[in-house]
């Protein structure tokens, strides 16, 4: 269950040892299939913004973030109910393991724990919390252009309450998510560096995201 916001990460400006602290934006759209207790099989469709802000702890980096759903639907079936504006937050830790060394490609991983929560148009509320780790390796390809694959397992419970009917308990039926990104390092100062970080995930858990940071 994408408890947590896409699109801030992975992180373009950790393999600098330079950067200490790094801050910025994302926006992001998901569907995941969720398997809902008596309901059965249910669709999620969310939109969701995110604010984040990241620090660096020797070799790895150290990010809080909070945001909010904006958008969405559930599917049970023949019904769809719009969701009503939420609200994110969660807390990660990023590693570079190895660097980019001609044709080996960098590698680097991350470790996700998030919640969130809202309502539905018909009443109902959810809260889902989400533990996930993630692994992303590509190459940078010059000009301060990167690009990776990343894949990530996660799982945890998501549970609906609904007026007048019994709480339902769930998760995410796939548990995986596999797709590519690709990061650019915007032009900048020797103190304040922009960077755009877009992926689209297409297999497991799908989506897409955009991400605006500044390293510092």
């Amino acid at each position: 269950m994408p408890a947590g916001p896409a699109g801030i990460e992975p992180d373009a400006q950790t393999r600098d040892a330079s950067v200490r602290q790094a801050a910025g934006v994302a926006a992001s759209v998901m569907r995941a299939q969720l398997n809902m207790g008596d309901l059965g099989r249910a669709t999620l469709d969310r939109q969701q913004v995110a604010a984040w802000y990241g620090r660096t702890f020797g070799a790895w980096v150290g990010r809080i973030v909070a945001g909010g759903v904006i958008g969405g639907s559930w599917h049970t079936g023949s019904t769809e109910i719009a969701l009503r504006p939420g609200w994110l937050a969660g807390a990660g830790l990023s590693r570079q393991w190895l660097a980019q060394d001609g044709w080996r490609p960098f590698l680097r991983n991350s470790f996700t724990l998030a919640a969130s929560g809202g309502g539905d148009t018909g009443g109902g509320a959810m809260l889902a919390l989400d533990l996930r780790a993630g692994v992303d390796s590509g190459w940078h390809l010059g000009a301060g252009f990167e690009a990776f694959a990343v894949g990530r397992v996660f799982g945890g419970p998501v549970w609906w309450w609904r007026p007048g009917q019994a709480t339902q308990l769930g998760g995410d039926a796939w548990h995986v998510q596999l797709g590519a990104g690709a990061a650019w390092s915007l032009p900048g100062s020797a103190r304040v560096r922009p960077s755009l970080v877009a992926e689209v995930i297409a297999l497991g858990e799908i989506g897409a995201s955009l991400g605006f940071s500044l390293a510092f």
